[in-house]
């Protein structure tokens, strides 16, 4: 569980990298929304915030439920959060992968998928059987 949650770890990062570089101002529009802006208009922008900050606490359970960072928050919350992000991670993936955009759907693509099986096998690891 170790490896899949810092495989996930890193191929979730370029999410949030982007996010955050989308936020403030980077011409990386090609790669989120479609690509309908190639810089993200200044309105826009705030609707980047919510989803990095929600990033940032699911890459912090999934470091937690693999065992990587130390348990901070009980084991059961940690366990249904690992569960509702890898969720989460994978309906991301579905939103990337059916883009219209190419670089979206191959680059940012290639990392969701990668995240979103790790998501899972943490997730799945946190069972007790």
């Amino acid at each position: 569980m170790i490896i899949a949650a810092a495989i996930g770890a890193v191929a979730f990062l370029p999410s949030i990298v982007l996010n955050i570089a989308l936020a403030c101002g980077a011409p990386w529009g090609a790669y989120a929304m479609n690509a309908q802006h190639r810089v993200i208009p200044p309105e826009l922008r705030k609707a980047f915030i919510v989803p990095t900050c929600l990033q940032f606490v699911a890459l912090f359970v999934l470091l937690s439920a693999g065992g990587i960072l130390p348990e901070i928050i009980p084991f059961l919350i940690t366990r249904i959060l690992s569960f509702f992000f890898a969720l989460y991670v994978t309906f991301y993936t579905a939103t990337v992968l059916f883009s219209t955009s190419y670089k979206e759907r191959t680059v940012m693509g290639s990392f969701a998928v990668v995240s979103a099986v790790c998501f899972w096998i943490v997730a799945v690891g946190t069972l007790n059987f």
